[in-house]
């Protein structure tokens, strides 16, 4: 169960220096295509923190095409973990914990956000069996089960209500909408393990969130580690659950899923890409992070979906030697 005491650092006494601390806090903006997210990783241990602030336009496989870049690594980390203040110029105040949340950033280019994030449930704790069927009955395999392995010693995601206003190069957005943020802590070294996190939002009566490993690229099924269903605002946690994904180089072309909750409905869902690019928000890592267009049935949604890969194991299937001459297309 999470409460307002894992709004406060979790790191324990004998943490080292991969022990983070994180949040995600997306700020879409569907009707009008446009997708901003908030990263924070803070490493208490080492007094460090890194923040990202990136706004998606468009579908491309190059940062260069994105609306808003601003990335900082190495900023002193705040005191605390409820009451985030970085001189880039990005504050993440816990208002009312676990559940409501203040974002307000000013940033280069006349990019700003100021939004109010307030939860409209309670906090999905993946190690929690009374939320998740799949969390672990031991330690052991709650980290097996986790879709990151230990950087998920503690890992909530919540799906929320997201108001206020996004301004990009000086043009301001009303932002009312719902989306899936989350928080993680445990040691984090700087190459995560591939995974997906997929959401998906068909208004205000019924939303999606789950999460699993990364698939190996063959599409075929792969399975849903975590899980829940919003409906007409009652939660169900997913029983059991796949993704298949298609992808070009980093882009995610794609996602079919299928998920069945615990009163037994399936749900089976399409998705391809609105806006989305990628995204390094560690060293040893690209994500392609992105606002995908859902469909269930006559119904159409929208949803943060975060494709992770390593870049270590793309180099080791992928590395050229010069006597291999160009790459121009691969099966």
């Amino acid at each position: 169960m999470i409460t307002a005491a894992e709004l406060e650092y979790q790191a324990p006494d004998d943490a080292d220096h991969d022990w983070a601390e994180t949040y995600f806090l997306p700020v879409p903006v569907p009707e009008e295509h446009l997708l901003a997210h908030v990263y924070v990783v803070v490493r208490p241990k080492l007094g460090v923190m890194s923040n990202d602030v990136y706004v998606f336009g468009t579908v491309s496989d190059s940062r260069a095409d994105l609306l808003h870049y601003n990335a900082r690594q190495h900023l002193p980390a705040p005191e605390r973990w409820s009451k985030i203040d970085s001189p880039m110029g990005l504050s993440v105040q816990a208002v009312n914990p676990p559940r409501d949340h203040r974002i307000d950033y000013v940033g280069p280019d006349d990019t700003e956000i100021h939004v109010d994030w307030n939860g409209v449930m309670e906090p999905f704790d993946i190690h929690d069996p009374r939320l998740s069927p799949r969390a672990g009955a031991t330690a052991a395999e709650q980290i097996a089960n986790s879709s990151s392995g230990a950087a998920y010693k503690g890992h909530y995601d919540m799906t929320g209500r997201i108001t206020g206003t996004l301004t990009v190069r000086g043009k301001t957005y009303e932002v009312n909408c719902l989306e899936r943020m989350d928080r993680s802590w445990g040691p984090r070294p700087e190459v995560v393990r591939p995974m997906n996190s997929i959401n998906a939002n068909f208004g205000d009566d019924l939303c999606f969130h789950l999460r699993g490993s990364r698939d190996n690229g063959e599409r075929l099924p792969n399975p849903v580690s975590h899980g829940y269903v919003l409906d007409k605002g009652e939660f169900f946690g997913i029983t059991e659950g796949s993704f298949t994904a298609t992808r070009f180089g980093t882009v995610l072309l794609t996602l079919d899923v299928t998920v069945t909750d615990t009163r037994g409905k399936t749900y089976r869902m399409h998705a391809s890409p609105d806006v989305g690019g990628p995204w390094t928000a560690y060293a040893g890592n690209v994500t392609w992070n992105s606002m995908m267009k859902w469909t269930l049935g006559d119904r159409v949604g929208y949803g943060v979906v975060m494709d992770n890969n390593r870049i270590d194991e793309a180099v080791r299937e992928r590395g050229m030697w010069p006597t291999d001459g160009p790459r121009t297309l691969r099966a």
